[in-house]
């Protein structure tokens, strides 16, 4: 089964292929525009692993790479700056299009058309985007403690980001496109931490959630990251995908050493309220780079295996029950645990 991974040298792609290649019988493309850190990364994966030089903006190429492949997944952010008819040019060749964007004017797009739900459906294939902890994992957690408290109201989306978890270009730029604002302290695991509203992510537009009121809200480890990130946000604000790539790469290479000290923990927890103040929380706990990734993981092993019958645009949550989500992460090492009020 042929896998193609663009974006595959960067922090995510390259753990996607390695628990790919850990899980399923499975050969890995790592495809980006850089033939020598595919190369290089592809060498370092082993036999089942093969570089390839391939620019996103080109849709012909796009198609021609995909020929042959079981799926291609998207690690390669900003999603920003990608053509929104990436999935549709995949999807035509009869392969499945999975990515690990949290852009809302990317993954909202994509869910909505229905020229490209009928096109997909059509070819036998999937377009899944969003598979990343958000809007996949924290979907799926919304939806579970939302089943478990009468009237559910409102809801709020905690991401914690541990220092030393390593952040690509992309993330950086990613995370330069939010607005953090509005700080409040929210108590989790690894203790009360100041927490910013961030309006990327696309969890807190879902169609099946109108009636849901979602905050979505970033945590840092380190309060003077957080810091130096907000002032990083307010000076890009008028540059453009370019100026916010080149700012990226900068912050990348000086936050490096800052990165080798603090931990990597990743913890994601949902909070659910009643319309009478009752309240559910679920947690999630373990790296954050390897939770950001196993929501794809586990979608490509559920096509494998032919358990995800449904084709054409799935959301990134709704694939899967939200105890099958809960189950399955477990049993890839994640630590779940909930706040249920009694009766």
């Amino acid at each position: 089964m042929r896998i193609l991974i663009a974006g595959g040298y960067g922090v995510f792609g390259r753990l996607l292929a390695q628990e790919l290649l850990a899980s399923l019988p499975v050969q890995v493309v790592i495809a980006g525009r850089d033939i020598r850190r595919a190369t290089r990364a592809a060498g370092a994966l082993g036999a089942g692993a093969e570089p390839l030089a391939l620019d996103l903006q080109d849709l012909a190429s796009v198609a021609s790479a995909a020929t042959g492949c079981f799926a291609v997944v998207c690690a390669a952010g900003p999603f920003q700056g990608l053509p929104l008819g990436l999935p549709a040019t995949v999807a035509r060749e009869g392969v499945h299009w999975l990515d690990i964007s949290d852009h809302a004017g990317w993954v909202l797009p994509l869910l909505a058309d229905t020229a490209l739900h009928r096109q997909a459906a059509a070819a036998d294939a999937v377009v899944i985007p969003g598979l990343s902890t958000v809007p996949a994992l924290s979907g799926a957690l919304v939806r579970w403690a939302r089943g478990k408290v009468a009237s559910p109201r409102r809801a709020r989306v905690t991401l914690f980001i541990g220092n030393r978890s390593a952040k690509g270009t992309a993330s950086i730029a990613s995370a330069l496109w939010s607005r953090w604002h509005d700080p409040v302290r929210v108590e989790l695991p690894v203790g009360d931490r100041v927490a910013f509203r961030s309006h990327i992510p696309a969890v807190t537009r879902m169609d099946d959630r109108r009636r849901l009121a979602v905050e979505f809200r970033v945590a840092l480890e380190w309060r003077i990251v957080q810091e130096f990130v907000s002032i990083a946000q307010y000076f890009s604000r008028r540059a453009g995908t370019a100026g916010k790539l080149r700012l990226a790469r900068w912050l990348g290479l000086v936050a490096a050493p800052l990165g080798r000290v603090g931990s990597d923990t990743g913890c994601l927890k949902v909070e659910v309220w009643s319309a009478s103040g009752e309240m559910v929380s679920a947690v999630l706990m373990g790296g954050e780079q390897r939770m950001a990734v196993l929501p794809c993981l586990l979608a490509l092993e559920a096509l494998h295996r032919g358990e995800l019958k449904a084709r054409g645009c799935l959301q990134p949550d709704a694939w899967l029950a939200p105890d099958a989500w809960v189950d399955r992460l477990q049993a890839r090492g994640l630590t779940f645990h909930s706040e249920v009020p009694r009766g």
